[in-house]
């Protein structure tokens, strides 16, 4: 009887050195940013070889062979990768580059990109996790997430009035309004913010556009500020100065990686917004307001 307990021990060990060996030898290839950040959240950022142009953090992933952006991938860059495992959107291009990846005995996940919500996050987080065998570490990290969401949340719905809010992207050439069905809407509305812009997607506007709407808030990327020049060069933009955002100097700037991609880092892009939504000279976010 022993010797079979025996054998049965070496049998698991020999599975678990198994598995660790296979793990080790992983070479993942990411296509997104949120995707690229949702790897290295689940502590498996040293497997990672190869990424998208859309994936800028960590740093780190800067310094990796780019596989081209995610709508238009490159075949051939990804495949010199030699890659285990990719991970990629659902709606990855070129269309063909996934029968491409089948043919070359490469396994895929592709994850849903869009409704733009946090149980969609939630979902790709757990889906990576088994991917990459970390499952227990997507446990974490979901946790994490949620506490971190149901903070700001519970704070911000204790104030009644939502300020209303813009986010302008590409601001170099035409300005662009982010509008419903987009990651950019989830967020604002998760920090307890009302985003005026009720068109899909994204939108130029003009400077009557910009008038009409008139923002409490305008949120922007640092990189598109430092693409102009700084803040003051928001005052170029047709019609912005006329707005009460302009006026009273509510502009929010925020890491593009942090607002245009539903990641594992959504609190604290939440927790930047509601602080700009509800600054503590005008309201306090840990207390309710007075009656």
């Amino acid at each position: 009887m022993k010797s079979i307990y025996s054998l049965g021990y070496i049998v698991i060990g020999l599975c678990g050195l198994l598995i660790s060996y296979v793990v080790a030898n992983d070479r993942i290839v990411t296509s997104g940013g949120s995707i690229t950040e949702i790897v290295y959240a689940l502590q498996a950022g040293d497997r990672v070889v190869g990424v998208d142009m859309s994936s800028t953090y960590p740093p780190h992933v800067k310094q990796l062979p780019q596989i081209g952006y995610w709508k238009q991938l490159s075949i051939e860059g990804l495949l010199s990768l030699k890659p285990t495992i990719f991970i990629g959107w659902d709606d990855s291009g070129p269309a063909q580059i996934s029968e491409q990846l089948k043919q070359a005995n490469i396994q895929t996940l592709y994850l849903k990109r869009v409704p733009n919500t946090l149980d969609l996050l939630l979902s790709n987080v757990e889906s990576i996790g088994k991917a990459i065998d970390q499952p227990v570490e997507a446990e974490q990290l979901i946790a994490q997430i949620k506490s971190q969401v149901a903070q700001t949340t519970a704070q911000v719905k204790q104030y009644q009035h939502k300020p209303t809010v813009l986010f302008l992207l590409s601001m170099a050439g035409a300005t662009q309004v982010a509008g419903k069905n987009t990651v950019v809407d989830s967020i604002i509305q998760l920090a307890g913010g009302e985003n005026i812009a009720q068109h899909a997607n994204y939108k130029n506007y003009s400077a009557e556009a910009f008038i009409t709407a008139n923002p409490a808030i305008l949120i922007v990327t640092t990189q598109s500020l430092q693409a102009i020049g700084g803040l003051d060069n928001l005052a170029n933009i047709p019609g912005l100065t006329h707005t009460q955002a302009w006026q009273n100097r509510r502009i929010i700037a925020i890491d593009q990686a942090l607002i245009l991609g539903m990641g594992p880092r959504v609190g604290e892009a939440l927790t930047i917004l509601a602080a700009g939504f509800y600054p503590s000279s005008d309201t306090n976010i840990d207390k309710p307001p007075s009656h």
